[in-house]
């Protein structure tokens, strides 16, 4: 019974971080960290963008809008859906990542 208990939870495991890999390799800049092992071997399921391992929280003003046009970029060409980009605070990022979208920036 426990090497089934035990066998299960490696499962679970192994399938979680597969799919945190699959998602993440349609970033380049950013990664996310969306499953931790908690102490007792659970999983707890999160979502926290890493821009080039800080956490989105943790990050400048202008990572945190370089971020957001990457993700913008990967799931507009996953649902194939494109609108303009708006950008707040413009004056603090030096360089725009590369996008097919209209980018509006909005004054101070």
């Amino acid at each position: 019974m426990q090497e089934t208990e035990f066998l299960v939870e490696e499962f679970v495991f192994t399938k979680v971080n597969l799919l945190e890999e699959k998602i993440n390799s349609k970033f380049k800049n950013i990664k996310f960290k969306l499953f931790e092992k908690q102490i007792n071997g659970g999983i707890n399921e999160i979502c926290t963008p890493l821009i080039n391992g800080v956490p989105y929280e943790s990050a400048n003003n202008a990572g945190k809008i370089q971020a957001g046009i990457e993700i913008i970029n990967v799931l507009s060409d996953y649902y194939n859906v494109y609108a303009p980009i708006f950008i707040d605070n413009r004056e603090s990022v030096n360089e725009i990542p590369f996008s097919n979208f209209q980018i509006i920036n909005l004054p101070i």
